[in-house]
């Protein structure tokens, strides 16, 4: 999607949610100005008002030398540790459970789900879980009755 135009309505966009405080997929439900439309969480189902970004004006220098350096080796290594952290898990020959969110799931488990494709879980806690997926780790519920 362009920058400069908004997404259609009834079509999702990924952007952040300040009530998930996560990048999360949004629906756009109208558009209130040629810059702004009403949008809502596909995941927690908060509305909000998103509008398009603004044209940056820098006031401060762009960091360069070791600065610049240093950010790019942080932000690297925390993609490769990520990647390298699901590839491991995902090597284990165990078969993948699809996902339910009534469904009660343990630790080390592989999960397959729908919108997030396959991933291991870390950590099972009563009502939730944590999950690595590809891209990210997310947190799921489970044991719902």
């Amino acid at each position: 999607m362009p920058m400069n135009t908004l997404p259609p309505v009834a079509k999702s966009f990924f952007t952040f949610c300040k009530k998930c405080n996560a990048d999360r997929y949004h629906v756009v439900l109208a558009h209130t100005s040629s810059t702004s439309a009403k949008i809502k969480c596909e995941i927690c189902g908060s509305q909000k008002t998103y509008s398009l970004p603004k044209a940056s004006t820098r006031t401060g220098k762009p960091l360069t030398g070791a600065a610049a350096a240093k950010r790019e080796q942080t932000m690297t290594s925390r993609k490769s540790s990520h990647k390298n952290e699901y590839d491991m898990l995902m090597g284990k020959g165990d078969a993948a459970v699809p996902y339910n969110m009534k469904q009660k799931f343990e630790k080390n488990q592989k999960l397959d789900h729908s919108k997030f494709g396959m991933g291991f879980i870390k950590e099972a806690m009563n009502d939730k879980i944590e999950v690595v997926f590809s891209d990210e780790v997310r947190s799921l519920i489970h044991n719902r009755k």
